[in-house]
C-alpha cells in the first residue's frame, strides 16, 4: 500500500471511530435513563392490591370475573376486596366507572333482586325527596320493576277535569325515567321473592314535581313503563336548578297540570 492510500485510510477509520462512539454514548444514556426510572415504575406497583372495574359497570347488572381485574391502591378503600371470586356474581348496586375500587357498599349478593333493607337509609341526593306511588300487575309492568329501575309514566284524564266540554279521555307522557329506589314495604326478604306481585313504589323526585303527580294520582289514571337499563342516563348528585329544594314547592291546580302537559290541546 502506498503512502497516501494509508494517509487517505486513517482520516476514515477516525470518522468510523467517532460515530461509534457517538452511537455507543446514546445506548449509554438511554441505559442510565432507564434504570433511573426503575423506582418510579416500582412506586406505581406499591399497595395493596384489590378488585376494580375493568370497564363500566352499570347498576342493576350481575358482574362477571370478565368485568374484573386486580390493581394496587395505596392506601387501600375501605371494604375493598382483593380476590375476584369475592365479586363475580353479585350485583352492581350502582353505575361502577373503569378503575373504580369495588367495595362491599357498591355491590349486593343477588344481581336481579336486591333486598329492600340491604341499607339503613334511602340514597336520595341532596335536594331530592322520596314518593311512594301505588302499583299493581296491570299498573306497574307485570310486577317486572324492581330497585335501580327508571319508569316512565302516563296519565290518562278526561278534558272535562279541566273545565272541557264536551271532555275527552287523553294520554299524556307525564315523567320518563324516574329512578326507583324501594320496591313494596321495607321487608328483610328480596323484593318480590316470593312471587308476589308489590303494592308500592318508592321513587325518586324533587319536591315540585310531586305535588305534580299528587294531583295526578287523585284525579287521572296512572300506568308505568319499564325503560331498559341501556337508555338510563345519570342519577343526580346535586339539587335540580328547576327546584333546588322542598321549599320551592309552592302548590299546583288543574291550569297547572294543563299548562304543563297541554290535556286540553288538540293534538
Amino acid at each position: 500500500m502506498s503512502i497516501a492510500t494509508s494517509a487517505l485510510a486513517r482520516p476514515r477509520r477516525g470518522r468510523l471511530y467517532i460515530v461509534i462512539g457517538a452511537v455507543l454514548a446514546v445506548l449509554a444514556f438511554a441505559a442510565a435513563a432507564a434504570i433511573a426510572s426503575l423506582p418510579l415504575i416500582q412506586g406505581n406497583t406499591t399497595g395493596t392490591r384489590i378488585v376494580v372495574a375493568s370497564h363500566d359497570i352499570k347498576a342493576r347488572t350481575v358482574i362477571q370475573a370478565s368485568d374484573l381485574t386486580i390493581s394496587s391502591f395505596s392506601p387501600s378503600p375501605p371494604q375493598a376486596f382483593t380476590a375476584v371470586r369475592d365479586v363475580a356474581g353479585k350485583g352492581a348496586r350502582v353505575d361502577i366507572p373503569q378503575g373504580s375500587p369495588i367495595t362491599a357498599n357498591l355491590v349486593a349478593a343477588s344481581g336481579d333482586l336486591l333486598s329492600n333493607s340491604d341499607v339503613a337509609f334511602l340514597p336520595i341526593p341532596k335536594g331530592w325527596i322520596a314518593v311512594t306511588v301505588p302499583t299493581s300487575e296491570q299498573v306497574g309492568v307485570g310486577g317486572y320493576v324492581q330497585i335501580g329501575d327508571r319508569i316512565t309514566m302516563l296519565a290518562t284524564i278526561n278534558t272535562s277535569t279541566f273545565g272541557q266540554s264536551p271532555g275527552t279521555a287523553v294520554v299524556r307522557t307525564v315523567f320518563r325515567e324516574v329512578d326507583v329506589l324501594r320496591v313494596g314495604p321495607a321487608s328483610n326478604a328480596p323484593a318480590a321473592s316470593s312471587g308476589a306481585v308489590t303494592s308500592s313504589l318508592t321513587v325518586l323526585m324533587n319536591a315540585c314535581d310531586s305535588e305534580y303527580l299528587f294531583w295526578l294520582l287523585n284525579n287521572a289514571t296512572m300506568k308505568y313503563e319499564l325503560e331498559s337499563y341501556t337508555d338510563y342516563g345519570n342519577l343526580p348528585t346535586s339539587p335540580d336548578s328547576k327546584c333546588e329544594n322542598v321549599s320551592a314547592a309552592t302548590g299546583v291546580g288543574p291550569r297547572d297540570v294543563d299548562k304543563r302537559w297541554q290535556f286540553t290541546s288538540s293534538h
